[in-house]
């Protein structure tokens, strides 16, 4: 996992929140004066606690709250929050229920006592066990690998269980979805006390496929929540980083015969085939050039393969892997959102070349992968091939995001703007990726500096995230997620926000322009989002869904351009131009939730979306 922790050495484990019992409040650490209490009643920024560990001290945890400051508690019970380089007191041993209900205690490595709540302050005085529940505060979207066999989990069997399978994920089949119940409303503070049950209810999880379905602990699907599908996870801070998941029963979740997942009856204690390891869902795309032309891998690595051939090949689809480097530096934009003055943050956004002809966003360095395993190789002269396997020379590039083009349509005397934009692949030697007349993929010998502009057989259009059918998009500024705004409606439109910490299933339409159309359905209908020319952002009805052509959204103000800043972070472009600028707009969230479309010129923390 990412560090994104600004100490060294420190390696990022997972986010978690800590659910109080009896009260079924979050642990909350305020903003200003840095006091702890138990007050929260969603998992906003102030309620999530990212856990690191050390690799030379591996089998402890460190808490770090949205400031930065890390959980301490000293020889006297005393709890508080240090800025500091993190030493032994600030290491936590965490303690997960025995009998499997999903809560854990966390225990001062040091003085060997017990974090708990007194009902005025923390302390960590306690001799006996204290447990929290614990709410998971990662992207619900997720591959889950079994780590014995080093093969990611899919749907299989016409959607009636989840099998260990291959060790490349490459369809929507082997997206999974973590759900945790919602946490109940709460209004005002004399809201109803959780039992026990309630909270370990709470810090349960459920294991839901991309159709909706959802793991059984005895390995069979079904359409709803119910005690049999909801999991204790546990997880202990190693090299491995592994998480095992606990029926009702206390029985693990293992890795049967066939590849088959379903817990194994008596298993009280965990052996190799119930490790599992979260990873990050990868990105697979499709590219074709000016000549129309998918990139295809059948015949040599060439755009020659047209749009009705791309569903029979899969070699016309590549995995996009994140290298890093240079480009917008997404840890650092995370870290930058600790205080409300985070909102007006600019950030680097380069404009080259002329305003609006050659505008683009870097975003630091990728390489594309086969579907047999083979990179991309981009030699400076000659054309781009498969690299042998094991060889990383000429296999990296940035990706330039240009927001709009010049280009000549086939037939058309005059050349029109392309507001669809594309990309430019640059290898680290400065030069743009180019098609050839004949399909061929080579490297041009125009550099790119302060007076290029792209040429149509420069700009590529990447079909973003074929591999997803829906996505979830959760603000790192406001911390929740993109959803339909409650009681905002007009007429049959309504609104949308980032107030909700609840996940919701945004379903997205390709088209063929490399652009994206999000779909929600409310009661039965399907809605789409729709950015107006005056950059508000609402939700309008469709006659037709995501997997339908045609109306119900067929309109600039539908679509929107992914582009990729790192492996799990993206901005979402409009396609349409607001009010007269030809400055890029982007989708943007304040620290209230509100959404809008910024064309302000500058990138913020409200424009980087977890994907």
């Amino acid at each position: 996992m990412q560090n994104g922790c600004r100490h060294r050495n420190l390696a990022e484990f997972t986010k978690i929140g800590l659910i109080h019992s009896p009260s079924g409040r979050l642990l909350t650490s305020e903003t200003f004066q840095g006091s702890l209490n138990v007050s929260g009643v969603s998992l906003k920024r102030k309620q999530v606690w990212t856990l690191y560990t050390q690799p030379d001290k591996p089998d402890a945890f460190l808490l770090q709250n949205h400031l930065g400051n890390f959980l301490s508690a000293d020889n006297n019970g005393n709890v508080t929050l240090v800025t500091t380089e993190p030493g032994c007191e600030e290491r936590f041993l965490i303690h997960f229920d025995p009998n499997a209900s999903g809560e854990i205690a966390l225990q001062s490595e040091k003085h060997g006592f017990y974090l708990q709540w007194t009902g005025t302050e923390m302390r960590c005085f306690s001799k006996e066990p204290v447990w929290w529940g614990m709410r998971l505060a990662m992207h619900p979207q997720i591959h889950l690998r079994s780590v014995h066999r080093s093969c990611f989990i899919r749907s299989a069997k016409k959607d009636s269980e989840l099998r260990a399978v291959t060790k490349m994920p490459c369809s929507p089949k082997f997206l999974i979805w973590l759900q945790q119940l919602p946490l109940p409303s709460a209004r005002g503070l004399a809201a109803p006390a959780c039992t026990k049950q309630d909270v370990a209810r709470l810090s349960r999880v459920a294991l839901r496929t991309q159709s909706g379905r959802f793991l059984c602990a005895n390995g069979s699907l079904t359409d709803s929540i119910d005690k049999a599908t909801l999991f204790s996870v546990s997880f202990k801070p190693n090299a491995s980083q592994v998480v095992l998941f606990q029926d009702e029963n206390g029985d693990y979740l293992t890795v049967g015969g066939g590849g088959v997942l379903k817990v194994k009856v008596g298993s009280k204690e965990p052996r190799r085939e119930e490790f599992f390891s979260i990873e990050t869902p990868s990105i697979h795309v499709r590219l074709w050039a000016f000549n129309n032309k998918f990139a295809c891998n059948k015949h040599g690595l060439t755009f020659s393969t047209t749009m009705e051939e791309t569903e029979d090949h899969k070699s016309t689809i590549y995995q996009l892997e994140y290298v890093g480097g240079r480009g917008l530096d997404t840890s650092a934009i995370a870290n930058a959102t600790t205080t409300p003055a985070a909102d007006g943050a600019a950030l680097t956004f380069p404009f080259d070349g002329s305003e609006d002809a050659a505008t683009y966003i870097t975003s630091g360095l990728w390489r594309l992968r086969s579907q047999d395993g083979r990179l991309w190789q981009l030699p400076p002269t000659g054309c781009a091939q498969l690299a042998p396997k094991d060889c990383t020379e000429h296999t990296t590039f940035d990706i330039l995001y240009v927001s709009s083009y010049e280009e000549q349509a086939a037939g058309e005397g005059k050349p029109h703007r392309n507001n669809a934009g594309g990309i430019v692949l640059r290898t680290p030697e400065g030069m743009p990726v180019c098609a050839k007349t004949l399909g061929a993929i080579g490297v041009s010998e125009r550099p790119i500096d302060a007076a290029w502009k792209p040429v149509p057989a420069e700009v590529l259009h990447m079909v973003t995230l074929v591999n997803r059918t829906s996505i979830a998009c959760y603000s790192i500024l406001a911390c929740g997620f993109l959803a339909p705004a409650i009681g905002r409606r007009t007429g049959g439109e309504c609104g949308a926000d980032c107030a909700n910490t609840n996940p919701e299933q945004w379903f997205l339409r390709h088209l063929v322009a490399g652009t994206v159309q999000l779909f929600a359905k409310q009661n039965e209908r399907w809605f789409i989002l729709n950015a107006t020319s005056q950059g508000n952002v609402t939700l309008v009805p469709s006659t037709t869904g995501p997997e339908e052509g045609g109306a119900g959204g067929d309109n600039a103000g539908t679509e929107f351009a992914i582009c990729m800043a790192c492996d799990k972070h993206a901005l979402f472009r409009s396609v349409l131009p607001l009010g007269g600028h030809t400055q890029p707009g982007f989708l943007c969230a304040n620290l209230q939730g509100g959404v809008k479309v910024d064309v302000s010129g500058t990138i913020t923390p409200g424009c980087i979306w977890h994907i």
